[in-house]
């Protein structure tokens, strides 16, 4: 059934396709955006932290540009990264997660995934958490392309970069030039609005800043079985507001993102369809960068940051038919510091990159109490330092062979230093084709919560371990790549994984909570994904084959073995009008206590349109075309074991750029 809905959705986009008029001669300006979305963009900066063209990179990578972004409808960054191969995105009804390469477990708050926005670390430093869904700190709308780099990569970044590197990188003022106003609504009475303002000015001062609001009633009846139902309990509503400011070398940008979530699912004690439970988030940061090339071939980059993040929660209990006490999580984190990089080419085969990074946590507070009668739990707060400095050499052997090495290594107060190195062979046998071999470690630091957290004397007691070391992941990676003709690449990655150390929560038989090293995980797998273009048509299908094993787990959970994806984007007529098909398999997979989950298929299809009327954009999607009932595995703390997803759901969405 699957294959017959991407043959024939598929054939009737490129029928249509086929019949438009594609003869007529395009404005400049929709020549340029058209590049953008059919051209292969030729470089990536995440993969070694400069550009380069993505055949030069160690790693196997995908670029996100705006244009797509349009074209598919995608709501979230989470979204995006679910289109790619190797990674599988989940929701929970609370947090969106990422999983990469066969490694999802659920609980996950996307902590060993290294996202940056603009090259600056999301991931916060109590849980390493990383917002990809409606907690992302930047609208969609304002993201011009997102670079996905597969693989290892802490000889460059540090800990969490354990699977994958995703760098968002934001639009600057000259992107817009203007204002753009744009609205969207949806199902489940939903709805967003965004203002935004970008100018490039002619004495090279350059702004961008941006504003929204959404708001969302979420499903109003859900049914979780085991547990029951709830009404009115699924409501989002989120605020964000974004800047830059950019003057000769210098950009100065931040970003500010307040989050309400109410929990359908209930959290473990707590009374399930209680209508005050709640998640609150507010993320902050502001970003101080340099960059300058000199004379002689030196690049010098310099950072200066400083990052907040704020969580609160409501958490009731019923305690008897007379007695209820709300339970409350405050947790408070602020640190700053600072990176510097250094490159320069020696004898004109040796790219040399030296860089350092410092930070200071000076604030990791983790409360919890009750409210009335007010009783403190726990009240945790142990600031830290991590410093690191890393070295890489770009050698070019030959014209069609380059080796790049490089490690880093890392201190932190809590477990002392870690050293992870990375080694890329890069050969091009022919014009066309790239064998890359690549080898890497990388690490996650245990954080806060795990070697801290020490709460709740009583019933259910947690207790920090400050001998926790580091998860380490091992890879080998094979990456060849094909340009089969002038309108389709191949791209083929096999790989092994293998972690240790790996941090687990355990109970022990007097019900103590506590994070320790427990176990190991390995996996294997196949990725291969075909790219094409053809005039104004572009898509890729991509195959997952994936096996995986997890210490303490029975069968990997949220780990299928095969995951297919198709993506299509055609215009429908004269250029202003195209239709963008998403279409994806997901096999069966276990939930977290060994139960199989049924594989499912979903369809989404988006129609969008331009220039009806000077700097007018509207869109509109249908998602789960086809209404498929699927779940996705739960996350503990909360209750039910599979959380249901959405049925077919609807978007418009309209911007207005002057």
């Amino acid at each position: 059934m699957l294959v017959y809905r991407i043959l024939t959705i598929g054939y009737f986009c490129f029928c249509l396709s086929a019949h438009a008029d594609d003869n007529k001669p395009l404005p400049a300006a929709s020549t340029d955006e058209q590049s953008l979305l059919f051209n292969e963009l030729p470089s990536v900066f995440s993969a070694s932290r400069h550009e380069q063209p993505i055949t030069k990179a160690p790693a196997s990578v995908d670029i996100i540009n705006a244009e797509q972004i349009k074209h598919y409808g995608w709501r979230t960054v989470s979204a995006m990264l679910g289109s790619l191969p190797g990674f599988i995105s989940t929701y929970d009804r609370a947090y969106s997660h990422s999983g990469v390469r066969g490694f999802a477990p659920p609980g996950d708050y996307n902590t060993r995934i290294l996202v940056l926005i603009d090259g600056h670390r999301v991931n916060e430093n109590l849980q390493d958490y990383a917002g990809l869904g409606q907690d992302f700190l930047v609208d969609v709308e304002n993201i011009e392309r997102v670079e996905v780099v597969r693989g290892p990569a802490s000889a460059l970044y540090g800990s969490s970069a354990l699977f994958a590197v995703v760098n968002v990188i934001t639009q600057r003022g000259r992107d817009l030039q203007g204002v753009r106003v744009s609205g969207s609504g949806a199902s489940y009475n939903t709805y967003q609005g965004q203002i935004s303002h970008g100018k490039k000015f002619t004495n090279g001062l350059e702004t961008f800043l941006s504003a929204s609001h959404y708001n969302s009633d979420g499903h109003e009846n859900l049914t979780f079985p085991g547990q029951g139902s709830v009404h009115g309990m699924d409501s989002e509503e989120v605020d964000r507001l974004h800047g830059k400011l950019a003057w000769e070398d210098f950009t100065l940008s931040g970003s500010w993102m307040g989050r309400k979530k109410y929990l359908p699912t209930g959290t473990t004690g707590t009374t399930f369809g209680d209508p005050t439970t709640h998640y609150h988030d507010r993320r902050a940061y502001a970003d101080l960068n340099y960059h300058h090339n000199f004379t002689g071939d030196w690049e010098v980059t310099g950072r200066a940051f400083w990052d907040n993040y704020e969580f609160d929660d409501d958490l009731p209990y019923q305690l008897s038919a007379t007695k209820r006490v709300i339970n409350k999580d405050a947790w408070r984190e602020q640190w700053f510091g600072s990176e510097l990089l250094v490159s320069h080419t020696f004898f004109d085969t040796h790219r040399l990159t030296l860089g350092s990074e410092f930070r200071r946590n000076y604030q990791q507070l983790m409360a919890n109490n009750d409210v009335n009668p007010y009783v403190l739990y726990a009240n945790n707060n142990q600031p830290s330092n991590i410093a690191g400095i890393y070295l890489q050499d770009e050698w070019t052997i030959l014209p069609n062979l380059s080796l790049q090495a490089g490690g880093r290594y890392d201190h932190y107060d809590s477990f002392g230093g870690t050293l992870n190195p990375r080694l890329g062979l890069i050969y091009e046998p022919l014009d066309g084709s790239t064998l890359k071999l690549l080898y890497g470690t990388a690490f996650r630091a245990p954080n806060a919560f795990e070697t801290v957290y020490t709460c709740c004397e009583g019933s259910t007691p947690w207790i920090g371990n400050s001998s926790l070391k580091p998860e380490k992941i091992e890879t080998y990676e094979i990456v060849w790549e094909q340009r089969l003709n002038q309108h389709f690449d191949l791209r083929v990655s096999p790989y092994y994984n293998r972690l240790t150390n790996l941090i687990n929560l355990t109970v022990s038989p007097d019900s103590i909570r506590q994070f320790k090293n427990q176990g190991n995980a390995e996996a294997h797998g196949l990725e291969t994904q075909l790219k094409g273009r053809y005039e104004n048509i572009e898509g890729r299908l991509s195959h997952t084959y994936q096996q995986s094993r997890i210490g303490g787990y029975d069968t990997a959970p949220n780990a299928p073995q095969h995951m297919i994806k198709l993506n299509v984007s055609a215009p429908l007529w004269q250029n202003k009008l195209f239709a963008s098909l998403e279409v994806q398999y997901v096999s069966s997979r276990a939930t977290p206590i060994g139960t199989r989950i049924t594989g499912y298929s979903t369809t989404n299809l988006t129609l969008f349109s331009r220039r009806w009327l000077q700097g007018l954009e509207l869109s509109g999607g249908v998602y789960n075309l086809f209404n498929e009932h699927y779940v996705d595995p739960a996350s503990p703390p909360l209750l039910p074991d599979v959380i249901a997803q959405d049925g077919r759901n609807l978007r418009i969405r309209m911007s207005y750029e002057f």
